[in-house]
């Protein structure tokens, strides 16, 4: 983190949930307080195919781009929906990622060098935690400041 403690870099992790949602908002309200660059990471399973030639499986550029078609689209959807115009875009930046989604998150925060990462309280696939599980090993490891949002019920 930067020693002026000023929020200069931002990453937002989503997954399209609820709270995620809420976190992408939150976020996009700091950079714009803040003038921060901004890294919104989505991280999915790895996509991969079987390659009979070399007898093992190895991502395709296809699936990989029409994942970030996919992500880019909807992330469009959210922008439009919350009205954050006033933003500037040229500072938001978008990442797909495919792994274990916490350690992508810490990857991503520690090679941008970001002095916040804004997610989600609880993903899309835990409802019985206060915490998403995803959220606690970001929390327990993240280099920065984590900012953890719950969406309004």
């Amino acid at each position: 983190m930067n020693p002026s403690n000023k929020i200069q870099r931002i990453l937002i992790a989503i997954d399209f949930s609820d709270n995620a949602r809420a976190a992408f908002y939150t976020a996009l309200d700091l950079a714009k307080r803040f003038e921060a660059q901004t890294w919104v990471l989505h991280v999915s399973e790895p996509i991969r195919s079987f390659d009979f030639g070399k007898k093992k499986y190895v991502e395709t550029k296809e699936a990989i781009e029409r994942v970030e078609a996919g992500v880019n689209k909807r992330i469009d959807d959210l922008w439009a929906a919350g009205g954050e115009q006033a933003i500037d875009r040229r500072k938001v930046h978008m990442i797909v990622r495919g792994g274990p989604a916490h350690q992508e998150i810490i990857d991503t925060a520690i090679a941008k060098e970001v002095d916040l990462i804004v997610l989600g309280a609880k993903g899309a696939s835990d409802t019985t935690a206060l915490i998403g599980g995803t959220a606690e090993r970001v929390l327990r490891n993240a280099p920065c400041s984590v900012h953890c949002v719950r969406a309004r019920e």
